[in-house]
Order: structure tokens, then sequence, then C-alpha cells
């Protein structure tokens, strides 16, 4: 890019809302003045609505310079840009779908504007892959770009393939620094190559991917494990600040997700409890519930000092996603369903700290919240709600509460959560029994179909004991739209 278009970027950077002149735009990237003021209403406000609290603003910084360098980055932002325009101008996600035959016809001008810029990313993606003249840092924005844009439009499966490859990218690179000593203190071996941040998306992203139907992936579980308990070991007494407390949680919660999911993928039934991978699931079990008695001591002189705006929004999701975690961490080795009853009182506070983080978001337009973003925020502790909480007020009304606020957090969609645990509910309740879902009747999960997620269909799936008293199983099938 010539020296005067890069300028020009940084201007457009800095310099906010500002409108180029004429003679200006003749001599900047933009095609036209449309275009520039999508890049810069991504500048102001869609950047920051759509990163995750935790994010320092390394990541959006390095997007936007990027901009500079990589037409396909560029092209890419433009798109978020313009939906994040067609977002004000539709009061639900329909009309941003990609696959039904209207689609066309029904779009608005920046939606539209919003498939062409996104059409002409893809085309320069395609070149440089092939050039491979690309970084890996810039490899993985381009894949966090791509997943913005389908999980904004609703193709969940194609947001989910680019979870998988930003993560395959980071193994493949962490393979270089395998001898490094210092590998399991910190997320990036080399932050002058790819920053902890930008790491961390992918890592949460990883987490996200746990909770669906066919979460388990053996580099996304890796991924979670390649920190050891070496990091949360190194927890001060003390936080200084909420985004100290936020890379502790985020160990914390990396550390109990890969537990979780290596017990539920290596782990059966049949398995001898006084097995060696039993035992560590245990010890593991007991340490990291130590952990989260210590980050709960160590957050709470911050919590008392926390200021209104987006360090007390990210306050509550931390306290909102340890409480979750915790029943997970405490229950993931019973096998009785019953053992989530004991934990409704926490379930009752999920759903009220998740109402709290929405009342709580921080947007940079007053006018609307964001409805999308990369990092999970409140769809995942409510779909935990949903699925475990078996007394009925609390359970409705966290799934009622996903299905009257449509947004999208990386690659799940509240409505289909929503849709899909009130089918689970409607399930177990046709057993209740004076207003308790009898053990034998309860689910252990839902499966979905995938690959159908991007039609807005989707064929759920459970097992169910036949009756009290018997230990045979049906299967249970259901299709849903939304």
């Amino acid at each position: 890019m010539p020296k005067s278009q890069q300028v020009q970027i940084q201007k457009v950077i800095r310099s906010g809302m500002a409108l180029p002149c004429s003679s200006t735009l003749a001599n900047s990237p933009f095609a036209s003045m449309e275009e520039h003021q999508y890049f810069e209403l991504f500048c102001v406000r869609t950047g920051y609505d759509i990163f995750p609290t935790f994010d320092s603003g390394q990541t959006r910084q390095r997007l936007l310079e990027s901009c500079q360098y990589y037409p396909a980055i560029r092209h890419a932002v433009v798109a978020l840009g313009a939906l994040d325009r067609t977002a004000e101008m539709v009061s639900s996600f329909e009309r941003m779908s990609l696959t039904p035959v209207e689609r066309d016809a029904a779009a608005t001008s920046h939606h539209q504007n919003a498939l062409k810029q996104y059409v002409k990313a893809i085309k320069y993606m395609s070149c440089d892959a092939v050039d491979e003249k690309l970084d890996l840092r810039t490899m993985l924005l381009s894949c966090l770009l791509i997943l913005a844009f389908e999980s904004w439009t609703g193709n969940m499966d194609l947001a989910v393939k680019q979870v998988h490859a930003g993560i395959r990218l980071i193994q493949e690179w962490k393979e270089n620094f395998k001898d490094d000593e210092d590998r399991y203190t910190r997320l990036s071996p080399a932050p002058y190559v790819v920053e902890d941040d930008l790491v961390q998306i992918f890592c949460r992203l990883a987490v996200q991917h746990s909770f669906f139907a066919d979460g388990h992936s053996a580099s996304l579980h890796a991924v979670l494990g390649m920190e050891g308990p070496r990091f949360t070991r190194s927890m001060p007494d003390s936080f200084t600040d909420v985004f100290e407390a936020g890379k502790y949680y985020n160990g914390i919660i990396r550390r109990g997700v890969y537990l979780i999911t290596t017990q539920s993928a290596y782990l059966g039934t049949d398995d001898n409890e006084d097995s060696e991978i039993w035992r560590w699931g245990i010890k593991e079990q007991e340490e990291i519930q130590s952990a989260v008695w210590r980050f709960n001591k160590a957050f709470e002189p911050v919590l008392q000092k926390i200021p209104d705006g987006p360090q007390k929004h990210y306050a509550l999701f931390i306290q909102l996603s340890m409480a979750i975690g915790y029943i997970g961490l405490s229950t993931h080795l019973s096998l009785d369903e019953s053992v989530h009853d004991q934990y409704n009182p926490v379930y009752k506070r999920v759903v009220f700290l998740a109402k709290a983080v929405m009342r709580e978001m921080p947007s940079q337009s007053k006018e609307r919240q964001s409805n999308f973003c990369f990092d999970t925020r409140v769809i995942v502790p409510l779909w935990v709600v949903g699925l475990k909480c078996r007394e009925p007020e609390i359970r409705r009304e966290a799934i009622e509460f996903l299905m009257a606020n449509p947004r999208r957090e990386g690659i799940w969609d509240s409505v289909f959560a929503g849709k899909v645990l009130d089918w689970a509910r409607e399930v177990e309740e046709e057993f209740m029994e004076e207003g308790v879902v009898p053990g034998w009747a309860r689910i252990a999960g839902v499966k979905w179909t995938a690959a159908e997620l991007g039609s807005k269909t989707a064929v759920l799936c459970c097992v169910q004991r036949v009756g009290e008293g018997s230990e045979e199983k049906r299967k249970r099938e259901k299709r849903i739209t939304w």
C-alpha cells in the first residue's frame, strides 16, 4: 500500500468520525465515502463492542494497523462496520441471515454492502493463503474476522470452523517452544509475535466450544490444558485490579473446563474409580476448588472499590462465570443428575448476575447495546442453568431471558440455546411429580446436528430412561426452527 494511504488510515484510527474531503478520499485506500464511514464506525464503536471485556485494546489496535498493509483485513473490517449499521436497521437477526433465498431482496443496502465487502475480503485472503506470505498474527486476525462475520449473520457452522482453524495454528506454533521452561506460566510463548490477548480470545472460544453438542475436539482440549496447574498456583493473595484478577479467572476456567472435558471424553461409567486417570481427576478437582476459594478471597478487595463502567461489567461477568464454573467443577464426576438440586440457590444467583451483566453491558452507542461479541457473556452460563437446574421457576426464568434477548456470542445464538433448553425442559417435566422432576427422567444433555445450524433448523436428540427402576433408555428427538 502506498505510504499516503497508510497515513490516511492512521488518521482515521486517531480522528474518530471526521469525514475526509473528496481530495483526501482519492488518496485513501477506500473506494467510496461509504466505505470510509463503515471503517470509521468500526474504529469508534464496532471494534469496542465485539471484542471481549478483558481485551486490553492491543488486539483491536493490531487489527486496525493491519488494515494498512492487508486489503483482506481492511475489507473485512469495513464489512463488519456495514453489518453493525445493518443491525441498527433491523429488530432481529432474521433479515441478516445468509441462508434464505429471499435474503437479497429483503436485505438493506448496508447489508448488501457488507456482503460485497466480505466477498472482497475472502478473495484477498485466498490469494494471501496461496502466496503463503501472512504472519501468524495476521492469520489469527483473519480467522477472527471471518468468525465474527459468519457468527453475526447466523452461520454458526462456519464460525465453529474458524475456532478450529485458529486453535490449530496456535498449537502448531507452540510446538516450536515445547522446551521453553516458562511455557506453563503464560499464554503466548512469544508476545512479540502474538500477544497474550489474542491467544486468550481463542482459548475462550475453545471454552465455548466445549459446551456445544459435539464439543469434544482433541486440539481444543489440548489448548485448554497447555498451562497445567503452574499458572493458577502462582495466584497472589490479593489482586491489584480487575484485569489482574481476570488473568487468573481465565486460568482457573481453562483448567476447570480441561478437567471437565477430560472426564466427559475419557472417563466412562465403566472406568475403574481407582484408575490413575480417576485419581488425577479427583486431585485436580480438589486443587481447582481450592483455587476458586483463593481467587474469591483475593478478588474481594477489588470488588469493594470497583468503579462504574466497563470495569464493573467485567467484575460482574467474572462473578457470573466463576459461580457457574464452580457448579460444573463440583458436579462433573457425579453420574446422578439429582446432585444439581443442592445448587439451586447458586443457579438463582447465576440468573441474577446474568441480568446484571446485561444491564451493565458497556457500549459505544447510547442508542442501543451491541447484540454480538466474540466472547461468551451470558449465553453459556444461562445454558447450564436451563439444562441442569430443575427448579421450575429458576429454569424458566433462564430460558425466557435467553429468548427474550436475542444476541450472538462467539459461536452461540441465544434464541437457539433457549429453544434447545425449552425442549429439554419439556422432555423432563413430562414426568414431573408435585413440582419435582424425578431422577430417572433427567437427561444428561442434548445433542444436535450442527451442520444444519446455518439454515436455522436442527434435529435435537437426547437419551432418557423409560421409567423408575429400569435402566432401559429410549432416544427422544425433535426438529426445531428459530
